[in-house]
Formats: structure tokens, sequence, C-alpha cells
């Protein structure tokens, strides 16, 4: 299913694959719960697995080659201009309207933009005069893969086939400083656009957002996605290795299972399936 270019000419792309469609539900419930009048069309980048909810739009790849293989195939499916592109483990934890993300746009199309850090704030860098932006310069590595405004054809040239998230980041960072033009970020005046909680780091539950959930009345299903120790010592490094080797053969098994056409669907948070609990 494709949605229509709206007026705007933008979308929201959540970038996920199946190994972390359990985050899914999560996601979601506090994305819609603080965006309450939704502007334009989301899509959730997946290989398999669809989210059941009819305000999204389940972008299947196929075979979870890499993050940049899976994010090029799924722009042949998004037809908008203006990407505002997401992780899946960015937790919304305050409301945020569709007047701020479109004044966004405007003010990236109005300075010749092709790129806005939405999360990031500071002062270094030229700033945009009578706006929310700074320049990111040379030798400012604001430039990333956190909360972003994307022009869709940038954002094409930093995919290339075979790159981690981390590599396309590298490059991004790099192209920044051998002087390209038309990045942006917030000044640290601006309002405040996107608020989140970031949740996974490594493929664990990290500690702040363990205790959001907490805060939030959620139990975490911690055997699905565990929390174990952190740090360099021997004992946790090989705890987190043996977790790391039972989720890859569950992510696998589950891959095995949706060509089968099992499992396919990811429920909302308020089925009993999503696995996470809502405390009483």
């Amino acid at each position: 299913m494709l949605a229509k270019s709206n007026q705007q000419n933008a979308s929201m792309v959540i970038s996920s694959c199946d190994a972390y469609a359990d985050l899914w539900p999560l996601f979601f419930h506090f994305f819609f719960k603080h965006w309450k009048s939704p502007s334009m069309p989301v899509y959730l980048i997946s290989n398999h697995r669809k989210f059941k909810d009819p305000r999204v739009i389940s972008v299947c790849v196929g075979e979870d080659k890499s993050w940049s293989d899976n994010f090029i195939r799924a722009l042949e499916f998004i037809p908008e201009e203006n990407l505002f592109v997401w992780l899946d483990d960015f937790f919304v934890d305050r409301d945020f309207q569709s007047l701020e993300l479109s004044e966004c746009i405007k003010q990236l199309d109005q300075a010749g933009g092709k790129y806005l850090g939405v999360d990031q704030y500071g002062d270094e860098g030229e700033a945009v005069e009578n706006g929310w932006f700074r320049k990111i310069e040379g030798g400012n590595l604001r430039a990333g893969l956190n909360l972003s405004l994307w022009k869709r054809s940038f954002l094409r040239q930093i995919l290339i086939p075979g790159c981690s998230i981390w590599a396309a980041e590298s490059r991004l960072r790099k192209l920044n400083r051998e002087g390209e033009t038309g990045l942006y970020y917030m000044k640290k005046e601006s309002p405040l656009i996107i608020s989140y909680v970031e949740g996974v780091k490594g493929q664990f539950w990290k500690v702040p957002a363990v205790d959001f959930m907490r805060k939030q009345g959620m139990q975490l299903d911690l055997k699905r996605r565990p929390f174990p120790p952190q740090g360099n010592h021997f004992i946790s490094k090989f705890i987190r290795s043996c977790f790391k080797r039972r989720m890859k053969a569950k992510s696998a098994k589950e891959a095995r299972e949706a060509l089968n056409g099992k499992g396919l669907e990811v429920l909302p948070l308020e089925s009993a399936a999503a696995g996470v609990c809502l405390k009483s």
C-alpha cells in the first residue's frame, strides 16, 4: 500500500528491520500518543513483517542485507521529497506538533538546505538569519543519523550498498568535513521540536529506557531483549555475548517463520501479543 504525496511532500520514515520488531509496539505507542494529529504518511522499513496499524505503512524490503540496502530498497516505495528519518528505538516523551515540522521544512527550503539535525542543538557554526538553524561546518560534527530531516536525493547519495548505519553516518560526516554545503542543525535557543528517550545500545536495553518505561507503568519483556550488566569486565562481556547469540538465534527462527507466512503481523501495544505489559 502506498500513500499519496501530501501537500508538504513530506513523510515520516522509521528505519528498522524484523530483528527489532519487538520495539515497534512501544515506538508507535509513544509516537502517536504525542503526535495526535498526523499530517503526513508514516512508513516503517521492515523485512517481511508488518505492523498492524492503519496509520502505518509497512515497507517490506525482503532479506536484511544491510542498513543501507534496506533503505535504498525502501526509497523505491516512498515518493515524498522531505523525509523525517527516525530510528526504531526513539521513544517520544513529549507532545510535538505538525506546525513545527512544517516550519522545519519551510526554513530548510529557504536556506537551500538538504539536511537538518532536528534533535541536535548548539551554538557553533554560522547562524541563519531570522531562523532556527545554524550551518554544520567542517569542525562541527553534529551531522548524523539521529532524528533528521533529509532531502530525498541527498539521503540517496549517502546510502551505499552494504553499509551499516555507522558507515553511512561516517560518510555523511566525511562529506561535511570536505565542505559539503546545505547541512544544518538547530540553534541552542530554537524551540525543542521533538524529545525522545533512546532505547537500545548494542542490541540491549539502555538504563534510561528501562527507567522511562517503568515510570510509564510498563513492564518490558526482558527475556526477548535483555538488560545485561554493562562494562568491560570479562563476566559482563561473556554474559552479553551469550545473550547476543540467543537473540540472533531467535531472530533467525522468526525470519524463517516469516518466510513461511507465520507471525507476519506485529500487533499494537494494547494487544497481549505485543510482548509488553501495562502495569495495573
